[in-house]
């Protein structure tokens, strides 16, 4: 279904007027919308998860939220070792051991962020690491490096009924749903809720009337879907994260501070803060900066396998090209290589940490060959 949404600036209750100029990373006028078109990136990968327990995940993300499965339900999912994610994230883990690690993965498509029906979606990764230390992450949604999904959902009670009648946590006051004054890019009656999955990881449930264009399926209980990264400076992260996923990456800055009670009472936060939105490109994806104007600056950064922690991968045109930009910016992968690990024969990935010790995934397909012939 082709999207029909007019991207405007929008002029709501919810903004306070803020003198701050629009800097030249944030180069679009008005929030984004529609679909944006491949670049350097070619368009999202996934939200990867790093989880306690794939049962719950599946059961919480695809059982009663609506998400899709790759493979059976039932299907088994075994550990195994698997030295590529144990090589590229080496330097994050905090652990003397990395390869005493045993891991297993469910993905979760995210119906409504392919940029054409039946095109390729972005997945929930939910990553499982046994044999290594790690410790559960469970940031305030104000400190720099908390993240959260924002999954655009059919029917909201519905969706929030289920949960409730398995006791899973909401965030929101009053545990129901909140009608916000408005949203960047977003359009009609916004009506959302905050929740968190099995790991603790928030997830805010947003329901839109009328239901936005959508190029998921027409019984699909999810429409789309958008990630926000709190950070502790807006202009270095934008900045940071345009240099790494190149021009077509545009930001649009609110010339506003956010934050009224409303607003609050869905997320049980307080004060104002700043945004910033990019969408990803070949996407209709949209990511979501937020600085709090008064925000901790002793925020923990987690470890890789942290259940809770979070990552985003950018599916790249050309993992070189990126890792240039990466060493242009003085920053460090993951792997003590400092350079794309082939994970198979003709696919090569690295992490990279934002100040916020947010990890950014670059991953590219049928550029070159291992060498190994592994």
């Amino acid at each position: 279904m082709a999207r029909g949404i007019v991207a405007i600036i929008l002029t709501l209750p919810i903004f306070v007027p803020m003198a701050s100029a629009q800097t030249s990373w944030a180069t679009l006028k008005a929030p984004p919308s529609g679909i944006a078109p491949s670049g350097d990136v070619l368009r999202p990968g996934h939200l990867g998860r790093e989880i306690a327990e794939v049962e719950a995940i599946m059961h919480f993300y695809h059982d009663l939220i609506g998400l899709e499965l790759r493979g059976t339900r039932d299907q088994p999912r075994p550990f195994g070792r698997n030295r590529g994610l144990q090589e590229v994230a080496m330097l994050v883990q905090g652990v003397p051991n990395p390869y005493d690690q045993v891991s297993r993965v469910a993905l979760l498509p995210i119906p409504g962020t392919a940029a054409a029906p039946g095109g390729p979606e972005m997945t929930i990764e939910a990553i499982e690491i046994k044999g290594i230390a790690s410790h559960p992450f469970h940031p305030p949604l104000t400190d720099p490096g908390a993240s959260y999904l924002k999954l655009i959902v059919r029917d909201l009670d519905k969706t929030l009924a289920l949960l409730k009648d398995e006791r899973f946590e909401v965030i929101t006051a009053g545990g129901s749903p909140v009608e916000l004054s408005g949203w960047p890019g977003m359009t009609g009656k916004i009506r959302a809720v905050f929740v968190r999955d099995p790991d603790g990881y928030p997830v805010e449930l947003i329901e839109q009337t009328p239901a936005p264009a959508t190029t998921a399926d027409p019984g699909s209980k999810v429409l789309g879907a958008r990630v926000a990264v709190v950070v502790d400076n807006l202009e270095k992260t934008g900045r940071l994260y345009q240099s790494l996923a190149g021009p077509d990456f545009k930001f649009w800055l609110n010339p506003a501070l956010m934050g009224d009670e409303s607003y609050e009472k869905l997320t049980g936060t307080h004060g104002q803060f700043r945004l910033a939105e990019a969408m990803v490109p070949g996407s209709p994806v949209v990511m979501e900066l937020i600085e709090y104007q008064n925000h901790s600056k002793q925020f923990q950064r987690p470890h890789f396998q942290d259940p809770g922690a979070a990552h985003f991968l950018f599916m790249a045109k050309d993992d070189d090209v990126m890792i240039e930009r990466v060493k242009a910016a003085n920053l460090h992968t993951a792997s003590p290589s400092n350079a794309p690990v082939f994970i198979a024969p003709t696919t090569r990935m690295f992490f990279v940490t934002d100040p916020q010790g947010f990890w950014l995934e670059f991953m590219d397909h049928d550029v070159k060959k291992d060498p190994a012939g592994k």
